[in-house]
Order: C-alpha cells, then sequence, then structure tokens
C-alpha cells in the first residue's frame, strides 16, 4: 500500500514539475553606473534595471524613480563620439537615451540616460520599441 502512494506521489510531483519547468520567467536586465539626469536636476550615477513593463531607475542617493512602458510619450537615441588624447589619439564613444514620460501625476517628464559601455545598447532599444519607433 505504501509503495502505491509512493508511486503516485513522485508521478504527481513530476507531472507539477514539467507544468513549472514549461512556464517561462522574465528576469530584469541591470545596467551599473549609468549617468541619468531626470527632469532639470543635475547629472547622478545611477542603476537601472529593466523589467517587462517598467524601468526601475535606482540612484545612489537613495531616490528610486519607476517609469512604466505604457507611460513613455516618446524616446530617441544618439551616439556621441569625441576624439580624446594629444600625442596617441582615440574616439570616446557616449550613448545617450532621451525618454518622454508621464509621471505619477500625469505631467510630462524628461529623462536622459547616458553610458560609454555599447553593450548596453540592444537592451535599451528593445525595451523602447515596444513604445514604438524612436522619434524624430
Amino acid at each position: 500500500m505504501n509503495r502505491l502512494y509512493f508511486s503516485l506521489f513522485s508521478a504527481v510531483s513530476s507531472l507539477s514539475l514539467l507544468t513549472f519547468a514549461n512556464q517561462s520567467s522574465y528576469a530584469a536586465e541591470e545596467f551599473n553606473n549609468l549617468t541619468c539626469v531626470v527632469g532639470l536636476k543635475t547629472e547622478q550615477m545611477c542603476n537601472i534595471a529593466i523589467h517587462k513593463r517598467a524601468m526601475v531607475i535606482k540612484f545612489n542617493s537613495g531616490r528610486t524613480n519607476i517609469v512604466k512602458l505604457h507611460k513613455i510619450g516618446k524616446w530617441g537615441y544618439t551616439n556621441q563620439s569625441k576624439l580624446k588624447g594629444f600625442i596617441f589619439t582615440w574616439v570616446k564613444h557616449r550613448h545617450v537615451f532621451g525618454i518622454s514620460y508621464k509621471n505619477i501625476d500625469g505631467d510630462n517628464e524628461q529623462m536622459a540616460v547616458a553610458f560609454n559601455d555599447s553593450q548596453y545598447v540592444q537592451p535599451f532599444k528593445f525595451f523602447l520599441e515596444e513604445v514604438g519607433p524612436m522619434a524624430n
């Protein structure tokens, strides 16, 4: 009798594991040491986590902003390049995203996110393309 219960229990547990294994999960992508400007405030270092429906911006001062995907109106991207150096010259890239969105009160706010690492460009573009094409 115990063997029957054990085999029944193992069959049910393996079925439930298969059910949970088929569900897809979405993990947030995190980007650290970015430069963010929200509103007309000064540039501050920030960390951003991009989730399925929102972007969470955490500043070093402890303040947190959440920008929901459906609240974004327009966005833009530019790649600024500068020549650096005197004897040995190199190009320094700075990728900048401008985002216009509605805050909790329904007022329009602008935000700029800047970073040097080009690997962050595609995830930001994929997130913002859910809103629509880039504004000209």
